[in-house]
């Protein structure tokens, strides 16, 4: 029953310094702007969305580095989660950033919003689907499963007097180049095929109205600012990137967790016994299907 619960972790070992700097910082400006008194929540969905994504990473990120599996391997089927948690977070901020200044703008200067809100939903637009592009750039560089044993290990090295002990950090799983090269592609064609959309739906709103709905800000009462019109297929970039990054990721983690059984055993058998129970039991930590296909003879 013990061996089991090492499995799991407390609540404690999820909740890490940076998780809260995010959750007070976004949960400040995300209440100036709720303080705006915003009718229609379509344009705040978009930094929540980003953010929630964020939060994912940086708990999955100090997960790890709570686990006992860190130990032994390391273990990035989704990349550098620290990395990926940073870039979603800074786009949700400047996310939040940009509804906050046209909300207020609203309030203060309703004259001119129907000026610029047209850059303005570009703008929002790209940045979401940007900050889901970003964690893939260079996902490439840090996916993988590689085994550590000169490290960590180096007092039991020594013990059992291990003359390779320099060639024992070995990758037995790493995202195909060919493979990364394809979700790149796929990443940028739906980057801009996205945006481009976006443009020329507003371009044709523009021209006829009837093609969009209307979206109240918090300003719309004044007599000088009426709602703004927004195409039907904005509410389709809401879904678009996440439903994208969720596939791709399930994609690179099946990837990365189907490595080569017989590499694996071959780096590990010339280890002593209890360091190759350690590193199994390492990996078995990560996951279930990692549990299984590494069962014990």
């Amino acid at each position: 029953m013990d061996e089991k619960n090492n499995y799991y972790l407390h609540i404690k070992d999820l909740i890490s310094e940076s998780l809260i700097r995010d959750l007070v910082l976004f949960t400040f400006l995300f209440l100036l702007v709720l303080n705006q008194n915003w009718e229609n929540i379509l344009l705040l969905l978009f930094p929540l969305i980003t953010f929630t994504f964020s939060l994912f990473f940086r708990i999955l990120s100090k997960s790890k580095r709570s686990s006992s599996s860190n130990q032994c391997i390391i273990y990035n089927p989704l990349g550098l989660e620290k990395k990926n948690a940073n870039r979603l977070f800074f786009s949700a901020t400047l996310q939040l950033i940009l509804v906050f200044w046209l909300g207020a703008e609203s309030l203060l200067n309703s004259h001119m919003v129907h000026d610029y809100y047209f850059y303005f939903i570009v703008f929002l637009t790209f940045i979401y689907s940007f900050g889901f592009f970003w964690i893939f750039i260079d996902m490439w560089n840090y996916t993988k499963i590689e085994i550590i044993t000169t490290s960590q290990d180096d007092s039991i090295i020594q013990q059992y007097e291990i003359e390779f002990s320099e060639e024992l950090n070995n990758i037995i799983a790493f995202l195909d180049l060919k493979y990364f090269k394809q979700i790149s592609i796929i990443n940028i064609l739906v980057l801009l095929i996205v945006n481009l959309i976006n443009v020329i739906s507003m371009v044709l709103v523009g021209i006829n109205p009837a093609l969009g709905f209307q979206l109240n800000l918090p300003g719309s009462g004044d007599i000088t600012l009426n709602p703004l019109i927004i195409s039907y297929v904005f509410f389709s970039f809401l879904i678009i990137s996440p439903l994208l990054t969720i596939t791709l990721l399930v994609l690179n983690n099946t990837q990365i967790s189907n490595f080569n059984l017989e590499k694996f055993n071959e780096i590990i058998t010339p280890l002593p016994r209890n360091l190759q129970i350690k590193i199994v039991e390492s990996l078995k930590a990560t996951n279930i299907k990692m549990k299984e296909k590494l069962r014990v003879e």
